[in-house]
């Protein structure tokens, strides 16, 4: 290696210059001949050789063993060293500096000449193979940093021993909406709920983790959203296994627990909903028979037995509405939505439930002059409201207040993100709020559940609230919950606008007055006891009655009969053909026949998620019989 600098330490001064000598005919510059260690630390230092040609035996107060040492430390410099003596001692002394040679006095140019070249051959060696390492080092820490810069899905985040965020990676800007340099060197803690926001237990937890550790929790974005996040958090150490910090790998999964929430959530309404359908059927028609006969107990008997069949009426009222409340806490009931506007419902509600809410609660509303319409059942509106409002009546024991709002709004991508199963869009937005007891945490996602409830049993069901959330899902809105525990709880309800402002065809008006008829009626009734006290009904009030007992038995009677037959009043559910298909293929031959379908669960045959299409007649069982004749003599006027 010529031109390579080379110090000479030596003690005996013609050695010395001896040696140098030699070394300039080899074609190396000498640095400087130092007589002592003291000496050759300084030359060192000024000159910065690539190698030193170092005497064992110096005089003074350090040796070259000594010296070499330093050297090693505080400059890395290589050593070939010098020796009169080749004793297994002296070599055991230089062993631990790893000299890159051996020189054993009294040596000729030509031992001197292999000796320098070996140790300029290892140092090249060296260094390539330092300068591939460096290479290597820097091409993996590139992949790397490539690789964490690239992945935006998750959050990786490196955090010191004291929690401290030390290290910040595109995912974790795009999950939480900082930047490196606004939380490099701060508190991970920053991105706590203000409640949880403790230092100390942050570095106390991360200490306690042995191995990988995994967990959830709430975080705050930097725009004060909050998102719950799955953590993998792993320790790092050095070689000595000293402990460095923590790697932390976050993923947001807010939408994905709420998804499995509604999935959890609709798994036991579909239970709960093939129950309900299993008996609404059934058990709707023996409800109209009781109806029935009542009707004609209270017309036949005294008027001091009148109480008794109230009493059975009232206990048949309420199975009735206990049916209607299951098949609607399971989305299964029949909906007649309406262009209607919720101002008005709100309006209507509100005036029959004023005097009731107590002296003690002041009762607020803030209605939007120009609400948009939506598409729904008003009387199905009216029940959502009425029970959102005794839950909030029920949560101010002490009082307190009751708000009731409207307004139009845009859901935009944003705001949908924060809330899944909510679309983008204009929404009419109801929202009923109080400033009452709250909700505990604990139990927010068991409060839609059926029959869950905190209430005292005799003071309610535990079905309000899964009854309107149903109702409002089934109408193809969205019901929202925020609550804070000693603060209040509120309610938003989110319709979809309705563009169309054409009015229902019909409305059944439950103080019309019920007249007589003449018409021809084609019963079709599976259920015999059921078809009997209808007959009986329509025959009474004048209607010529045709009844059969299944679809095909209905077209076999009108093949066979030649006069007109104004009205085909049918069950929805039967065997073999059901209701609309029987009213396809009697009107195709009779197109002047009107049609009432009839049902207490219909298994959307007719509707579709329990919405009927526009223009259908439907009479929910079980009816009285005065709203059975309303909705034939309605439909047969209209024709």
């Amino acid at each position: 290696m010529p031109e390579a600098r080379v110090l000479v330490v030596e003690d005996e001064t013609i050695v010395a210059m001896d040696i140098a000598d030699g070394l300039r005919r080899l074609g190396y510059e000498v640095t400087g001949i130092a007589g002592t260690g003291e000496a050759a630390l300084e030359a060192a230092r000024r000159i910065r050789p690539d190698l030193v040609l170092m005497d064992i035996k110096l005089k003074g107060l350090m040796d070259g063993v000594e010296t070499a040492t330093l050297l090693r430390e505080q400059y890395g410099t290589p050593v070939v060293f010098l020796t009169s003596y080749g004793d297994a001692a002296t070599i055991e002394r230089t062993r631990a500096i790893a000299p890159y040679g051996y020189l054993l006095k009294p040596f000729d140019e030509r031992d001197l000449h292999r000796t320098i070249a070996l140790a300029f051959t290892r140092i090249a060696d060296e260094k390539k193979g330092l300068a591939a390492s460096d290479e290597a080092l820097w091409e993996s820490q590139e992949r790397f940093r490539l690789l964490v810069e690239a992945i935006d899905d998750y959050a990786l985040v490196l955090v010191d021993v004291e929690g401290r965020v030390a290290n910040w990676n595109a995912g974790a800007e795009r999950l939480m909406g900082y930047r490196a340099d606004e939380v490099v060197g701060k508190s991970a803690t920053v991105f706590f709920p203000v409640e949880e926001r403790d230092e100390l237990k942050l570095v106390r937890d991360l200490h306690a983790i042995e191995g990988r550790s995994e967990r959830e929790g709430w975080r705050v974005r930097k725009d004060g959203t909050r998102i719950l996040v799955r953590s993998i958090v792993t320790p790092s150490y050095d070689r000595d296994g000293t402990l460095r910090g923590f790697a932390i790998v976050t993923q947001d999964v807010t939408q994905q627990r709420m998804l499995e929430a509604q999935l959890l959530q609709s798994q036991k309404l579909e239970s709960l909903g093939k129950l309900a359908g299993g008996i609404a059927h059934d058990f709707n028609n023996m409800l109209m028979v009781i109806f029935a006969r009542c009707d004609v107990l209270l017309r036949l008997l005294p008027k001091q037995y009148h109480a008794h069949v109230s009493d059975i009426r009232s206990a048949a009222t309420k199975n009735r509405a206990l049916i209607e409340q299951l098949l609607a806490a399971s989305r299964r009931q029949i909906l007649q939505p309406q262009t209607v506007s919720l101002n008005e419902v709100v309006n209507s509600t509100l005036s029959l439930l004023a005097g009731t809410l107590g002296e003690d609660i002041t009762l607020r509303w803030e209605l939007q002059d120009t609400l948009w319409p939506v598409f729904a059942d008003p009387a199905k509106l009216h029940q959502v409201l009425l029970n959102l409002v005794i839950n909030g009546r029920d949560a101010m024991p002490g009082g307190g207040m009751l708000t009731v709002e409207t307004r139009n709004v845009r859901a935009d991508h944003a705001y949908v993100r924060q809330h899944p199963g909510l679309r983008e869009g204009e929404y009419v937005v109801l929202v009923v709020s109080d400033t009452g007891c709250g909700i505990p945490e604990a139990i927010r996602q068991s409060i839609y559940d059926p029959f869950f409830t905190t209430k005292d049993p005799d003071r309610g069901t535990g079905l309000g609230l899964s009854v309107a959330r149903g109702i409002v899902e089934q109408t193809g809105g969205y019901m929202w919950l925020y609550s804070e525990e000693g603060q209040g709880t509120a309610f938003k309800i989110f319709l979809p606008r309705h563009r169309s402002s054409k009015k229902p065809e019909f409305a059944v008006s439950d103080d019309a007055v019920l007249g007589r008829g003449y018409e021809t009626v084609l019963l079709v009734e599976d259920e015999q006891l059921l078809r009997t006290v209808i007959r009986e009904a329509l025959v009474e009030h004048g209607y010529r009655v045709l009844e059969a007992a299944s679809a095909s038995e209905a077209l076999n009677i009108a093949e066979s009969f030649d006069d007109c037959i104004h009205l085909l009043l049918t069950d929805v559910v039967m065997p073999k053909i059901n209701g609309p298909a029987l009213a396809e293929r009697l009107t195709s031959e009779r197109p002047d026949t009107r049609v009432v379908f009839m049902s207490g669960y219909t298994d959307n045959v007719m509707a579709h998620r329990g919405i009927l299409d526009e223009g259908v007649r439907f009479l929910e069982k079980p009816a009285t019989t005065a709203a059975l004749l309303r909705v034939l003599r309605e439909t047969l006027d209209a024709a």
